[in-house]
């Protein structure tokens, strides 16, 4: 028997209505009275002293899982004699299934981005330790939000793997047409089965047909019906990746959910119009200029692997062009000095604090240099080329070999600063607000977290004082964690003597060097090291221009950073051996800096600042660029944006903001800006925020 309305669980969850029912409990809108929030309960009624025991394991998994397109576990328990219970958020919207009988087919380019979304969390579930496997994908189980974006829910049926990627014993169900045949009787599930399901709900939305049922397919007494034969608007290339992914056999399938998101994107950008270069999704959804960066940033996840293709020789010129530029800067050590002697103070730039700093004008970026720093179009090859850090005293030069960029794991935590406490102090919070914990505890105040590539470590700037943009005399400090999260006392990166203050670290993609910025040489100048010993001291530009908050390319051949040098604060690009400069951002009469690069390369969002509101710009970074205000209309538009940082799937924002013109909080917001959420609320500022990279 089903609970009734109005009757309580725990003396804290209101059960208000029935939303499903089945053979193994039922789920339930209810009221959390100590909240004051809605939730949904998920009841199973297996009560035996195995099925207690998995589901308090499954219940204690799921908890920890943070990804925006999953519901979080907010409580599990079981009453003795009754049931078991996972506590979940509460999901408005209607579910794909409703959708599909109320309108039909679903148009391929409204159902992508939900589909990469939906592959992006069930990737999440199975990079897991252990996996976790879904196993009842299908369209009542996809819910899309009034904003667009699609939820994976009820994970009543998720079963963790055990090793080898099978699923342990317990309760497992068949849907028809949506199940693959390992799913029935005593088959093992793996990720495989996830692959089948979620090819089987594609289907469903593009043709509003439930696929032939795998079992009758496997038995050879039915056939799956081409998608295109349905309903011929469908790309041939779509169709062909759902198709496969339907495949009876698992080894004719795709490997891994990743495996069919990344043929999903390919077919799917190589298969859309492009008429507009700067916009490519402005003809499918007809949305005006002003939206276009909104809607390409979904778009861009359609368009990968196709454009990152080059011939052979392609490739061949364009790294002997590198070797060339890298052995020129080798051979003539003297070369940047002597382009800085061009150079002549001009100007002058105000400080924070009442300093006031000469720096150097320079002339816009030769077309050559454009070429070279900003390419239409990095190849795979050239992405996982070693750049090389440049010589430093004349020692043997140290590799930098760029790995690959964490992606598309979720939005796990955040590390930010709070002068909650009367002094600056480096805190550590869940992406949905709980869990915080403090991290440093220094009289001398600390800011600036910067994580490295595998979340494991984390440097920070120290003495700090305030939020400002320089830092006379202070120096870089690291805190190390281990697979339980305890961490370690802080202990100084070795930077050298000579220090007149180094701050706003970067770590590069293989983990191994820092980029920072110091003031050693008199005016702020960026720098890299070696994080573990200190080798490999070198600054980067050797100019008389100020130059700060460096930040890596993904590949880790470049830098971007925030560069005085044309009389006021800009953008810039530079190679990570440095030499060679180009201009990046180009707002007439607008301060812009904190830039921060997207996962794939293809972004650098940047702060804008044109009067006393900050606001969040983002610039393509390719030979034909543009720059569009990030959040272009509504609640979101009005409110103060600053110190951005992207989130390591590349999905969500994070920055700063004072709505109310005082109380600065950390906020985050979708790249599309459909979904803004307040992280902090305290009184005292909050700023410096860094996502932290899944482990």
């Amino acid at each position: 028997m089903p609970l009734k309305s109005g009757s309580y669980l725990k003396n804290r969850y209101r059960i208000e209505s029935v939303l499903g029912q089945g053979g193994m409990g039922a789920v339930y809108e209810a009221f959390d009275v100590n909240l004051g929030v809605k939730v949904a309960v998920k009841e199973n009624l297996f009560t035996t002293e195995e099925y207690a025991r998995q589901f308090r394991r499954e219940a204690t998994i799921l908890a920890s899982l943070r990804h925006p397109n999953l519901p979080r576990v907010t409580d599990h328990f079981v009453i003795e004699g009754e049931g078991q219970y996972l506590v979940m958020d509460f999901i408005e919207g209607m579910d794909l299934r409703e959708r599909l009988e109320k309108g039909g087919p679903v148009p391929e380019d409204e159902a992508l981005p939900w589909f990469l979304a939906i592959s992006d969390a069930l990737a999440y579930l199975h990079s897991r330790k252990p996996p976790i496997l879904h196993r009842d994908i299908k369209p009542g189980n996809i819910k899309v939000m009034s904003g667009g974006r699609a939820m994976l829910v009820d994970f009543g049926l998720a079963k963790v793997a055990e090793d080898g990627g099978i699923t342990s014993t317990g309760a497992k169900a068949m849907t028809p047409g949506f199940s693959p045949p390992e799913q029935y009787g005593t088959g093992r599930t793996e990720r495989r089965t996830d692959v089948y399901s979620l090819g089987a709900t594609m289907y469903a939305a593009l043709t509003a047909a439930i696929p032939e049922d795998s079992i009758q397919r496997a038995m050879g007494r039915e056939k799956l019906t081409p998608i295109r034969k349905r309903v011929p608007e469908v790309s041939s290339g779509v169709a062909r990746v759902v198709e496969k992914a339907l495949a009876v056999h698992p080894e004719d399938r795709y490997q891994s959910v990743r495996e069919m998101a990344n043929a999903l994107s390919s077919v799917a950008g190589a298969a859309q119009p492009t008429v507009v270069r700067s916009y490519p999704y402005l003809e499918r959804t007809k949305v005006t200029p002003a939206q276009g960066l909104e809607r390409d940033l979904i778009d861009r996840r359609l368009k990968k692997t196709s454009r990152w293709r080059r011939l052979p020789l392609v490739i061949l010129i364009a790294l002997t062009i590198v070797l060339i530029g890298v052995g020129a800067r080798y051979a003539v050590p003297d070369l940047i000095p002597r382009l800085a002697s061009l150079f002549s103070p001009e100007s002058t730039e105000f400080i924070p604090g009442g300093v006031q700093e000469t720096n150097t004008p320079e002339a816009s970026p030769s077309p050559s240099s454009e070429f070279d720093l900003f390419p239409e179009s990095p190849s795979p090859e050239a992405s996982q080329a070693s750049t090389q850090a440049p010589p430093a005293n004349g020692t043997e030069t140290a590799a930098l070999i760029p790995l690959d960029t964490p992606q598309g794991g979720g939005v796990g935590q955040i590390a930010y600063v709070s002068e909650k406490s009367g002094v600056p102090q480096i805190y550590l919070i869940n992406v949905d607000g709980t869990g915080e914990i403090q991290l440093t505890f220094t009289n001398d105040g600390a800011c600036q977290p910067a994580w490295s590539p595998n979340g494991m470590q984390l440097v920070y700037t120290s003495p700090c004082h305030d939020n400002v943009e320089q830092y006379p005399g202070s120096g870089l400090w690291l805190i190390s964690f281990d697979e339980n999260d305890n961490f370690s006392d802080p202990e100084p990166v070795p930077t050298g003597p000579g220090a007149g203050g180094d701050y706003d670290a970067a770590w590069a993609p293989n983990g191994e060097f820092i980029a920072f910025t110091s003031r050693r040489d008199g005016i702020p100048q960026i720098y890299i090291v070696n994080v573990a010993d200190g080798s490999g001291l070198v600054n980067l530009n050797e100019d008389r221009a100020f130059n700060r908050q460096p930040t890596w390319s993904p590949d880790g051949t470049r830098l971007a950073f925030t560069s005085s040098r044309g009389g006021i604060r800009k953008i810039w690009i530079m190679p990570a051996t440095g030499g060679e400069v180009a201009q990046f951002s180009y707002g007439e009469g607008a301060e812009d800096t904190y830039a921060d690069w997207s996962g794939d390369g293809e972004l650098i969002v940047f702060q804008r600042r044109e009067g006393s509101i900050p606001y969040l710009v983002t610039g393509r970074f390719k030979e034909e660029r543009f720059e569009s205000r990030l959040c272009q209309s509504g609640k979101v538009f009005s409110y103060p944006m600053a110190e951005p940082d992207w989130s390591p799937d590349g999905w969500w924002i994070i920055f700063e903001t004072w709505p109310d013109g005082e109380n600065h909080n950390i906020a985050i917001v979708t790249n599309d800006c459909t979904e803004f959420t307040q992280l902090t609320f305290d009184l005292a500022r909050d700023y410096d925020p860094a996502w932290r990279p899944l482990p």
